[in-house]
């Protein structure tokens, strides 16, 4: 029997507790404080490797670099919040966690190339709920209206963040895994699909303009290899390491099958999937490779939290926070290479 003060040893040590808590959110907010004194990522990326409608988001957001940047921060706050609320309508995770919310925002922040918004910043939100669609699916009849739907968020967030295109074979492959693959689903797949496309070319056709389409189809085609790039090696330890630790945890939490369902099988593994095709992704396309790690970090953060919930003690703590330390090790190495 455990006694009184082993249980407040371990709840003590629970990375979900408040501590923990104020201290990751402690660590993010001066991430980004220090973002926001050297200037990092001022002016807005715009040009021929971003999407028109960003162009016309960046003419719209304030100049004021302190406005970007805590529009920038409470866009990522938002978006970690719309993860743990993904968490917790699913139940990926059956302990009781903030986790998700944690290292997501933890993963992000610590990453200087997101500051102050990207394109990401604003189709995070559509690939969310187009996730939230998907999952909702999961072997439930009367999935066409979520095809569909899961599609047009899909569609529609591409022409903020063109790449968001490739995912759309990732999510092909959920609803095969999700068993939900059938004539129906694909037609009502292929029709939200296309459904964007239309009212976007109906647009043109009014506008004599077809530059948007032009405009994606170069933004996707434009390839350009991370590793060309001038001291690449620096900005790709952090995604390494994640990476790594992912494929490690997930394997680790594999070898514990019967302690997890099929579904939550399903779930991770999809999430496992479209981490990796977002890290490889990031190696294609240098100019997106930011936009590809809060994609990445999106898996990431949900198989770190399932392997860290519900454990106690110093170890986890200890591991915990020897990442969390990594990762600014590398932000200050970044800023002292670049700046």
């Amino acid at each position: 029997m455990r006694s009184d003060n082993g249980y407040k040893r371990e709840r003590r040590l629970n990375l979900s507790g408040f501590p923990n808590i104020i201290f990751t959110l402690l660590v993010c907010t001066t991430c980004w404080m220090i973002g926001y004194y050297k200037t990092i990522g001022y002016p807005l990326p715009i040009g021929e490797a971003t999407s028109l409608l960003w162009d016309v988001i960046c003419r719209i957001l304030p100049a004021e670099i302190n406005k970007l940047y805590l529009i920038g921060f409470c866009l990522l706050c938002l978006g970690a919040a719309l993860l743990q609320r993904f968490n917790f309508l699913f139940a990926i995770i059956k302990e009781k966690t903030t986790l998700p919310f944690l290292l997501f925002l933890l993963l992000n922040s610590a990453n200087p190339g997101f500051f102050p918004i990207r394109p990401i910043s604003f189709a995070l939100f559509l690939l969310i709920f187009a996730m939230f669609e998907l999952y909702r699916s999961y072997q439930k009849p009367n999935v066409v209206s979520r095809m569909f739907n899961m599609m047009v968020y899909l569609s529609a967030g591409s022409f903020i963040w063109p790449y968001l295109l490739w995912f759309i074979p990732v999510f092909g492959i959920g609803m095969y895994q999700f068993r939900i693959w059938n004539s129906r689903t694909l037609a009502a797949s292929l029709l939200g699909l296309f459904t964007t496309g239309w009212i976007v070319l109906g647009w043109c056709v009014w506008k004599h303009d077809f530059a948007v389409f032009i405009n994606l189809a170069q933004c996707v085609t434009d390839t350009c290899l991370f590793f060309t790039q001038e001291s690449w090696l620096i900005e790709w330890l952090a995604p390494l390491c994640t990476f790594s630790l992912m494929m490690i945890f997930y394997f680790q939490i594999s070898l514990l099958e019967q302690e997890n369902t099929i579904r939550t099988r399903h779930f991770l593994s999809w999430l496992l999937i479209s981490g990796v095709v977002a890290f490889v992704l990031s190696m294609v396309y240098a100019s997106g490779f930011d936009d590809f790690q809060c994609v990445f970090y999106l898996s990431v953060s949900m198989i770190l939290s399932y392997f860290f919930s519900g454990k106690y003690g110093i170890t986890t703590s200890l591991l915990y926070y020897l990442l969390m330390a990594w990762l600014i090790l590398l932000l200050f190495i970044r800023l002292w290479n670049f700046l």
